[in-house]
């Protein structure tokens, strides 16, 4: 009997659906692909850990991490080329909690972490404002660039700033 190993997973998806625009769901072939799998992709593709590194955060053999990277790029390869619904659920995992969000104060401009699995903080930490942000964007439409925070209702310009004349 082959024993699995539990795989460290630091980050949940904000996301379990990806599908193409326009087709409903109920007409589309689904691709399960596990958390733990979109862990490996994370870790190598998007973080671009190196894959030995990746496999000690994730608690497994660098050939385990390889054949689940290898699984994943081709399950993520085949909903894209193919136009298919991808469903992320499942796996055998452990969540390491490792995984953190910034948030910054609007009014005091602190930033700081909290771990990804926790509620979103209603005050900042350092002047109790309740105008905080998460670094990136917050879900609600305003993000924080580096001019500021904007909004896509108000274009590319900062949300505050003034519109010039000429």
């Amino acid at each position: 009997m082959v024993r699995k190993v539990k795989r460290r997973v630091s980050c949940l998806p904000k996301a379990t659906y990806y599908k193409p625009r326009e087709i409903p769901l109920c007409d589309l072939e689904i691709i399960n692909l596990s958390v733990e799998e979109l862990e490996a992709i994370r870790l190598c593709d998007l973080l671009q850990i190196a894959q030995d590194e990746a496999a000690d955060q994730m608690g497994i053999s660098r050939k385990t991490f390889w054949n689940d990277l290898q699984k994943a790029r081709q399950k993520v390869a085949d909903a894209l080329v193919n136009g298919k619904a991808i469903q992320i659920s499942g796996g055998d995992y452990v969540n390491s909690g490792v995984c953190k969000v910034e948030f910054l104060c609007q009014k005091c401009n602190h930033l700081w972490e909290t771990p990804c699995n926790e509620k979103r903080p209603e005050n900042c930490p350092k002047c109790g404002s309740e105008s905080i942000y998460r670094k990136g964007g917050d879900g609600r439409g305003k993000r924080h660039t580096e001019r500021g925070f904007c909004c896509p209702k108000h274009g590319d310009r900062a949300v505050g700033d003034q519109e010039e004349s000429v």
